[in-house]
């Protein structure tokens, strides 16, 4: 024999478990248009205010990620990542609330990583290292407020060290400051210079 107070049990729990879905998920809208270049976005947002709150999404033409960024209250906050047309991924930034903060790094179409840096509340500081399509150092530079600004090491594609020096910013880019040694891809000294705001004279060749 069936006990009805039981029945009424179970109803009463399905009941509020399907309230409690519906309100907590009554918010949250998913939208569907198109930017000014006609790309597809899909994004969640407040039903109350329309603001963007979760994934947002563009879409390449053939319908491939093209971005996949999380918003926090109608701003970027967290991972953004970029995609190329081929579904590679091209870039991985990070947000808090709105300003660059934390890891970057681009890659190659080959999945392996082309540069790596780092954003401190908007501004790039810090080591930045660029790598080969293979996976060596290429160059690793000291960044400060965006600037190159520091000690710098260059390396061959096989590995030997090719130049190391300190740059100094300069309005059209870096520029050398202090001794610069040169490599050849054996790893010898071939040549020591002395810079000035990027005018370098040498003072030793081997």
């Amino acid at each position: 024999m069936h006990d009805p107070t039981s029945r009424t049990s179970v109803f009463s729990a399905l009941f509020f478990l399907a309230l409690f879905f519906a309100c907590t998920g009554s918010n949250i809208e998913t939208v569907e248009t198109k930017d000014e270049q006609g790309r597809l976005e899909r994004y969640e947002r407040r039903k109350k205010d329309f603001a963007k709150a979760g994934l947002y999404q563009k879409f390449h033409p053939d319908g491939k990620v093209y971005k996949e960024a999380r918003y926090t209250n109608d701003t970027l906050d967290g991972e953004c990542k970029y995609f190329r047309p081929n579904g590679s991924l091209e870039s991985i930034e990070y947000y808090t609330y709105g300003v660059l903060d934390g890891k970057y790094a681009s890659y190659y179409e080959n999945n392996q990583v082309q540069v790596e840096q780092t954003y401190v509340n908007g501004a790039l500081q810090g080591l930045s290292t660029a790598y080969y399509p293979n996976g060596k150092v290429k160059e690793k530079v000291m960044l400060r407020d965006n600037d190159e600004n520091g000690p710098f090491t260059e390396y061959y594609e096989n590995g030997q060290l090719k130049a190391e020096g300190q740059y100094t910013p300069g309005e059209d880019g870096p520029l050398e400051q202090g001794e610069l040694k040169e490599y050849d891809e054996q790893g010898q000294l071939v040549r020591v210079a002395n810079c000035v705001s990027g005018v370098c004279t040498t003072k030793e060749k081997k």
